[in-house]
């Protein structure tokens, strides 16, 4: 699976009208690409007619290796030199209709259509009629492998018609751009990638870097290449990038590479003295919903089941660009584009593109396989539809690839590099080599390369070592074919990780991380967006244990870069980058005039904060905490202790409350002239169950505070209390009520009133003020999609008729150059 673990998504949803639509799900659906699907065929074929071989495809080769039998496949049904193979023989053998009866009950549940079943018996009857009654039943159970009714659960209904796809027909009228993401799966280790160096206005920061990182995880200044930073509003004038990335170094000297410091997925500008968890909608630090969000870059779901590529590929094709969505050994997450226009995303495959069904039992089986998986009628299953879509599509990318392959400018020529990654990158190269056959002008691709997660060991470097050398191979090639300047690289990963390194000699994930851009045409020699300064808790964006808040966001980049593949006009981009409205365009995002020498936005206007997202947001604090009380000055009961073995507190430790009944008291704190007051408690639960206390305002029992998990010691989170509060000197209680305890209490900060917004109706006694957290959803979007919001309203340039089509049967109509799509309800 393209998740980082290797696991289904539970939440995924494939590029397949049917499922978007339904609101339905399709998890195992994440590793349907169309090499994928072939190889499986490839298998379950080759199992029926030579047994457990290898024979000439490598199809369940782990199974294989190191096993005594022969590998040879020379004729069709021999399966004696196999070591396992199928005995099935039908309970009568009377007629090819008992021998199909039979299979289907035992293949699909007797799910097999009557116009299936007459496909196949049209196919498996002039053998059977020979008198060859076991090659008819090897034909008859391939031609059920290759159909609908066995891959999927849900009603088939098509209609034998065969899904007809096909390329465009006309050379696009624009010069070719491509955008590259190499995502680095796990959440990469970005701190030791970019690193402060020497120069700096403030402080020594290399220092402070030195500190935070710990002798096992900090980089020495002669394990850097420096890089000058004069032109980019940093603190330090010299920044240093890995040796191990020595290239992109030179890329950045060169002016051909951007560096991102501090970048990730944000709802809106924030601190940590804003209600950050709260104000952030998705689920934070968890590999499968931080994937999910960088790939969608829709913070607020205002465009479901759509990532910012495919989004970007609709918006280009409404303004008449010829346009592709490729993924290379990743999933189409981020490339799926809105249901109306439905664009086909193509497998970019690693493997040599080789022939289908050698030594065939059934000749031409996978053009009876186009037929068995043919046109949905209106109510097909929807997992039918899906896997038939997704068969359709795998052939004709096959089809393509092997058309490809005869052209002149693949023949002798070996990509450089060895491993995945150049693999991956060298299957892109070739894809763009093929653009003018494709008649394509404006490209995405999302290339795969995982194993980031490292928890256990600092172990980043020979990942860096890999990029580097696939870098440096990518970049070759694309000069040599006159695609570099019309080509940008950008990386990408789940989240950065902490710059504090745990107990294990690893780091754990984080937010913000440091990433980098590429390119010919790239306006580089800059770090664009702030690198944090100081790397110490007194940042404001420090959030524990050197994990930060962002402090560009992703929508700043896509602003840029969307900008720069031709969406000029406001609309698109919104439609494109929903959550673009949420920053100011002057401060907060980049044009492709920042980020490219050959930028063309005429950005004349600013436009301040101006989205009104679906979810409300809340409010941040308008001030700082009026008083700090720190919990280790005050008065605590003898099973307490005053500790500073974790990190991320203040002052000078935190009070470790003990078992149940435990108390921490503060004796003096000043209520003003009284009135309404909010009091924050700083704290940290590293266990996973949460810690509650009963709350005590001058000796009245006010309710319960409820200190829920951190998942760290060294993560430090804040509750909030809305109470009254007496003129002059007032006593906060707060006491364990349950077994495990109290939290480790840091502070107590006195707050000024709440606004008069409803406090939300999940606390307990006591109500919580709008400017505080709100409970963050703990679930995926909806099955039912929010409805899509209307298309820009202007006419999009008129495309040619050469556009092509998808393998989906209920796609909209083809737009005429005359009328904009059909507006759908605006939510």
């Amino acid at each position: 699976s393209p998740s980082v673990f290797s696991f289904f998504l539970p939440e995924y949803t494939p590029n397949v009208p049917a499922l978007q639509t339904a609101g339905l799900v399709a998890p195992e659906s994440m590793v349907l690409s169309g090499d994928n699907l072939l190889e499986l065929h490839e298998g379950i074929f080759g199992l029926v007619k030579f047994g457990l071989k290898k024979c000439y495809k490598d199809s369940l080769e782990g199974y294989r290796v190191g096993l005594p039998w022969s590998m040879l496949c020379n004729e069709e049904g021999d399966t004696e030199t196999a070591p396992a193979h199928s005995t099935y023989w039908p309970p009568s053998t009377a007629s090819v209709d008992d021998i199909i009866d039979d299979l289907s009950m035992l293949l699909t549940s007797g799910r097999l259509t009557p116009k299936n079943r007459a496909v196949i018996k049209s196919v498996v009857e002039p053998e059977f009629n020979t008198g060859n009654v076991a090659k008819s039943i090897r034909m008859a159970q391939q031609l059920l492998f290759a159909t609908p009714e066995f891959h999927s659960t849900s009603v088939t209904r098509n209609s034998n018609e065969v899904r007809e796809l096909s390329g465009y027909t006309h050379p696009p009228a624009a010069p070719y751009k491509a955008v590259v993401l190499l995502m680095m799966l796990g959440g990469a280790d970005s701190w030791n990638l970019l690193v402060p160096h020497s120069n700096c206005a403030i402080g020594n920061q290399y220092a402070e870097y030195k500190t935070a990182r710990g002798s096992s995880h900090s980089l020495s200044i002669t394990d850097l290449v420096p890089i000058s930073a004069l032109s980019s509003d940093q603190n330090c004038n010299t920044f240093g990038v890995t040796k191990d990335l020595d290239y992109l170094a030179e890329l950045y000297n060169s002016g051909e590479a951007i560096f991102f410091p501090n970048t990730g997925i944000l709802a809106k500008s924030m601190t940590k003295h804003d209600d950050w968890n709260g104000d952030t909608p998705f689920q934070l630090g968890a590999h499968n919903s931080m994937v999910h969000e960088f790939y969608r870059n829709d913070a607020f779901n205002e465009r479901p089941n759509s990532g910012v590529f495919g989004r970007m590929v609709d918006q280009l094709k409404l303004r008449g660009y010829q346009t592709g969505a490729n993924a290379a050994g990743a999933g189409s997450a981020m490339l799926t584009g809105d249901t109306q226009y439905n664009h086909p995303i193509r497998g970019v495959t690693t493997q040599n593109v080789d022939s289908l069904n050698k030594i065939p039992t059934v000749e031409d089986i996978y053009d009876i396989m186009k037929e068995l998986n043919g046109v949905g009628q209106h109510d097909n299953g929807a997992m039918s539809e899906a896997w038939s879509s997704r068969v359709a599509s795998g052939l004709f990318e096959h089809e393509e690839a092997i058309e490809f392959a005869q052209l002149p400018q693949f023949s002798n020529h070996a990509y450089p590099g060895e491993g995945s990654l150049n693999s991956r990158f060298g299957s892109v190269m070739k894809s763009m080599k093929s653009r003018g056959y494709r008649k394509v002008n404006r490209e995405f691709y999302v290339v795969k390369h995982d194993g980031y997660d490292h928890h256990g060991s600092n172990d980043v470097s020979g990942k860096f070592k890999s990029v580097n050398d696939a870098i440096r191979n990518f970049v070759s090639e694309l000069k040599s074919n006159d695609l570099w300047e019309s080509t940008v690289l950008v990386m990408g990963s789940d989240f950065g990780r902490s710059l504090n390194p745990n107990s294990s000699g690893g780091s754990d994930h984080a937010w913000g991380g440091n990433y980098f851009m590429v390119g010919g045409s790239v306006r580089g020699g800059k770090i664009l967006g702030r690198y944090p300064q100081p790397l110490t808790p007194d940042h404001p964006n420090w959030i524990g244990r050197g994990r930060f808040i962002p402090t560009t966001s992703w929508d700043a980049v896509w602003n840029g870069i969307g900008q720069w593949m031709g969406l000029h006009d406001e609309d698109e981009l919104n439609e494109a980058i929903p959550n673009r409205g949420s920053f100011d365009t002057c401060t907060e995002l980049f044009t492709d005039k920042d980020l490219f020498t050959d930028g063309a936005c005429t950005c004349s206007g600013c436009e301040t904060v101006t989205w009104p997202p679906t979810t409300p947001l809340t409010s941040a604090p308008t001030q700082a905490p009026r008083t700090i009380y720190q919990a280790e000055d005050q008065a605590w009961d003898s099973s307490g202790k005053v500790s500073a073995g974790n990190s991320g507190w203040t002052g000078e430790g935190y009070a470790n409350m003990g078992g149940k009944s435990s108390w921490v008291q503060f004796n003096t704190v000043d209520g003003g002239a009284g009135g309404a007051c909010t009091l924050g408690f700083r704290y940290s639960v590293g266990s996973s169950l949460p810690r509650s206390c009963t709350l005590k305002v001058n000796g009245v029992n006010v309710g319960t505070v409820t200190f829920s998990s951190t998942a760290s010691w060294d993560v430090w989170e804040y509750d909030y209390v809305e109470t009254t509060c007496l003129p002059g000197n007032n006593v906060i209680r707060i006491t364990a009520s349950t077994s495990e305890g109290g939290p480790n209490l840091d502070r107590m900060d006195l707050l000024s009133a709440p606004t008069s917004t409803p406090s939300p109706t999940n606390q307990p006694t006591f109500s919580v003020p709008t400017n505080l957290p709100t409970p963050k959803p703990t679930t995926q979007p909806t099955s039912n999609p929010t409805p899509l919001p209307t298309p820009p309203t202007k006419p999009p340039t008129p495309q040619p008729s050469s556009t092509p089509t998808t393998a989906a049967p209920m796609k909209p109509p083809t737009l005429q150059p005359s009328a904009p799509p059909t507006a759908l309800p605006t939510p």
